[in-house]
């Protein structure tokens, strides 16, 4: 009895040793996979400039402006995501972290920069301007037989409405920067849209865009957003280029 007793502590321990063993080996996997191969969305607090050349430009940005992993290196790229909280367009830190985590929009505001070449392009331009973005907009919607009219918009926009409009589609506004220089935006309807959102567009260079989106609630902030926005990535711009 005694021995069948042993034997079978003996088995026992045998088989809590692989387990645990079992269970080590998983969680350093797991480590090991996440460290070589997670380059999804991500969320650094670190001001660690990450040096990224995209088309003609090169930037150096806070690794806590960089919301996607594979970013987080420097290289040449075609795009990276970029997130900021207004109205002062803070990075994610410690102290703010939980602003970025709420469910919605809030505060936050997101940014694709990216390259932006069309070189073989029918029409022959190198580049799309808001301007040119923006009829390409009316063009597709002109060909659905659904023509626009003007309405007055809020906060000094003009609001660009469907005659025949569709469930789901976007509002157009379009109106003029302090400077002159032609605006527009999409946004999404108030119902039945629970975190309703705004995004446009702008030609930062000949080869570089900036698409950013924040939440409708911040519609009326339109001017001072994309003045904004540009002094941010013009901020984060330096002037050589990587190798050079």
């Amino acid at each position: 009895m005694k021995k069948l007793l042993k034997w079978f502590l003996a088995f026992l321990g045998i088989v809590a040793c692989f387990y645990l063993f079992a269970f080590v080996f998983g969680v350093w996997g797991s480590y090991e996979m996440k460290k070589r191969f997670d380059i999804g969305y991500g969320a650094s607090t670190s001001p660690r400039l990450v040096r990224l050349e995209i088309g003609d430009k090169v930037f150096a940005i806070p690794q806590n402006h960089i919301w996607s992993r594979d970013r987080w290196q420097d290289g040449k790229v075609t795009g990276v995501n970029l997130q900021a909280l207004l109205p002062n367009f803070e990075p994610y830190t410690e102290t703010n972290k939980q602003e970025f985590e709420k469910p919605g929009w809030n505060r936050e505001i997101s940014f694709l920069l990216s390259e932006h070449n069309i070189a073989n392009s029918p029409t022959g331009k190198t580049s799309m301007t808001r301007k040119d973005v923006y009829e390409r907009i009316i063009r597709s919607v002109s060909q659905q037989l659904k023509p626009t009219k003007d309405f007055p918009g809020p906060f000094g926009l003009t609001l660009k409405k469907w005659i025949k409009p569709s469930p789901g589609d976007k509002e157009l506004y379009v109106g003029h920067k302090k400077n002159g220089d032609f605006y527009w935006i999409k946004c999404d309807p108030d119902n039945p849209k629970e975190f309703p959102s705004c995004s446009t567009y702008i030609e930062y260079s000949k080869q570089v865009t900036i698409h950013y989106t924040f939440s409708k609630q911040y519609l009326s902030d339109w001017k001072t957003i994309d003045q904004g926005v540009l002094n941010l990535i013009h901020q984060f711009e330096i002037n050589a280029k990587q190798g050079k």
